[in-house]
């Protein structure tokens, strides 16, 4: 079963993507078992409903930077699937200098987000952070929630917890004018010692649950899209009455 270019934008648009949208999307190309055109149709047609209004946002991660190597910001690929390599290595694109948590954004905002300087990664100057003041939609392709919802660290960091705590990564670092210099990032981790793994998928069935997330299935693949600022306070909510929804603790045999 291939899907095409038509399809995918009346699906997107059913489930709710729209002109002016700033969307981060997570996304595993071959969850939807086939694609004409490959996965560049996929970008082409979330940006013909994005429109120039809009901005789409994906994640370029690459942990390497924590095993002490170097991080170039033209040159360190991604290590989060083909539609996020093939939006970084786009000439319109620009990415975020972060040495880890990176993003590369296209459209209206892609230089706000990506002058964007902070130290920690799911910080308030943060992008996570700028997805919440620019009233951001999140779409999840293909992926659980464990394997993609990185925006609930920023709100583990704002809200607080007992089962994280501030590291902070040193290296080398290459900006745009291939200038090396020493980095740094901070990055709010896991308590590994006491056995803390992530474990968000409970929280995703409570927003899918409420409606909160909506979901549809394109190909062979489950597409979810949902409102930053919805999840935000949702979450936050739900880790007043339980302060480890996010995690579980793997015991120690």
């Amino acid at each position: 079963m291939t899907i095409n270019f038509d399809e995918l934008v009346l699906n997107f648009k059913k489930l709710g993507l729209s002109k002016g949208d700033v969307l981060l999307v997570h996304s595993s190309y071959k969850s939807f078992g086939g694609i004409e055109g490959g996965p560049q149709t996929v970008i082409d047609a979330i940006r013909s409903i994005l429109t120039d209004e809009g901005t789409l946002i994906v994640p370029t991660f690459n942990y390497d930077f924590c095993d002490g190597k170097p991080f170039d910001i033209k040159k360190t690929p991604s290590k989060m699937g083909i539609i996020s390599e093939l939006v970084r290595t786009d000439s319109n694109s620009k990415r975020t200098f972060d040495p880890v948590f990176s993003f590369t954004v296209l459209g209206k905002y892609r230089d706000y987000l990506a002058n964007l300087r902070s130290d920690h990664s799911f910080g308030p100057n943060s992008v996570f952070a700028k997805l919440r003041e620019l009233n951001s939609k999140i779409m999840i392709i293909g992926l659980t929630y464990n394997e993609s919802m990185t925006f609930f660290h920023h709100i583990e960091e704002t809200h607080g917890c007992d089962y994280r705590y501030f590291k902070e990564f040193k290296g080398s670092v290459t900006n745009y004018d291939d200038v090396k210099q020493d980095g740094k990032i901070v990055l709010f981790v896991r308590d590994l010692e006491k056995g803390i793994q992530n474990d968000v998928d409970k929280m995703g069935d409570i927003l899918e649950y409420e409606r909160i997330v909506k979901k549809m299935l394109v190909g062979k693949s489950e597409i979810k899209l949902m409102k930053v600022n919805d999840v935000y306070q949702r979450t936050i909510e739900e880790m007043k009455i339980n302060p480890h929804i996010l995690i579980k603790i793997k015991k120690s045999s």
